[in-house]
């Protein structure tokens, strides 16, 4: 019993000998550098790992993503200023959308078509904003360190959650956006009818765009294109031919809600008599309609032209360079719509002082 207790002594301390020995201390160097991989994307599979007689060796690690035309490596604000303004973004976007969803919910005023087409649209804007939330949250966590966060934020659900959500509330936005210009327009040039848009047949309309949105969001989450190609979490993943068909789906329905609402805002214009055009209490009037289109015009244009090149296989711009439009511009409709078409209108005020003197 004796010999077998030293026997085990030697063998044990010869093992200890060989993992703290000059030779094993490899194995764990004292210094390791700060920029060290996130643990999940440095895991290695068990049939990766072998042991024999104390010394360990393994195939080399595989870190993901790698570093291409999609994933630079570099924070997700690639800059400062891009930093501040995304906050300032959310803060517009979340404070103008949650007011408008406020009043219009809790007014005593009769829920009329253009007020339950506004309360969707701030919904979906409100979402938007939401998006850019999850993303300027993970960036200033993953700030100088966004390789040690890549692969657990692209694969994981967050990156996911943030996707699903651009691409709907933009798409439920967009549709809002035309349905609330053509009810504005049949109101207008069609004034004997317009009772034929009621809240009955607007609801029915509302609940297909809804449909559409949510397919459209979803359509990345079962493999056609990718939330997770980037790390801003947009499908731009151009691989094969159906996410090629998704993208210019996407963007042909932009182009074709920007103009109809360019159609029916110049009808609407020409519509007016020149005396109505050139009231001192309507000359703003032009000035609305201008600001509309322009903003809807600024916040698609640029990403529908970048896009379409690099659809076509000849891109103008990097990835880093398209933050700036993705992150900064595409949202503006979500911080615009609920002053354009609410805050500033006299209704709205009307009831928002209706609200507060209860």
């Amino acid at each position: 019993m004796n010999l077998l207790k030293i026997l085990f002594k030697v063998y044990f301390s010869e093992h200890l000998k060989l993992l703290i020995s000059p030779k094993g201390s490899d194995l764990y160097p004292e210094k390791i550098s700060e920029e060290v991989f996130h643990d999940t994307s440095a895991q290695l599979p068990e049939s990766k790992i072998k042991a024999n007689c104390g010394n360990f060796t393994h195939q080399p690690v595989e870190c993901w993503p790698k570093p291409d035309e999609l994933n630079p490596c570099e924070d997700m604000m690639s800059w400062s200023w891009l930093r501040v303004s995304v906050w300032i973004v959310i803060l517009t976007a979340i404070i103008g959308n949650t007011s408008v969803l406020t009043v219009l919910s809790l007014s005593r005023s009769e829920t009329s078509v253009p007020r339950f087409l506004m309360s969707h649209l701030a919904f979906a804007d409100l979402c938007m904003a939401l998006y850019l939330l999850l993303v300027a949250a993970m960036d200033l966590v993953s700030k100088q360190t966004y390789f040690n966060y890549a692969y657990d934020w692209q694969q994981g659900p967050g990156c996911k959650v943030a996707g699903f959500l651009t691409v709907f509330a933009s798409q439920l936005s967009l549709f809002t956006l035309c349905l609330l210009t053509v009810e504005r327009w049949f109101t207008i040039r069609h004034a004997l009818y317009a009772n034929r848009l009621d809240h009955k047949l607007a609801s029915k309309i509302m609940i297909l765009g809804w449909i559409y949105a949510l397919t459209m969001a979803t359509l990345p989450l079962l493999g056609l294109s990718s939330y997770s190609s980037t790390s801003i979490c947009l499908p731009m993943d151009i691989r094969d031919i159906p996410s090629i068909i998704y993208i210019l789906t996407l963007l042909s329905a932009a182009a074709i809600g920007f103009f109809l609402i360019c159609i029916c805002y110049t009808q609407i214009y020409l519509s007016l008599s020149y005396k109505t055009r050139h009231l001192n209490n309507e000359g703003s009037v032009a000035q609305k309609m201008t600001l509309l289109v322009a903003t809807n015009f600024a916040c698609w244009a640029p990403i529908a032209f970048f896009s379409l090149t690099a659809v076509a296989g000849y891109p103008l711009i990097d990835v880093t360079e398209s933050k700036i439009l993705l992150v900064f511009i595409y949202p503006i409709n979500s911080c615009a719509n609920p002053y354009l078409y609410a805050i500033l209108t006299k209704q709205y005020r009307k009831d928002l002082v209706l609200l507060l003197s209860r």
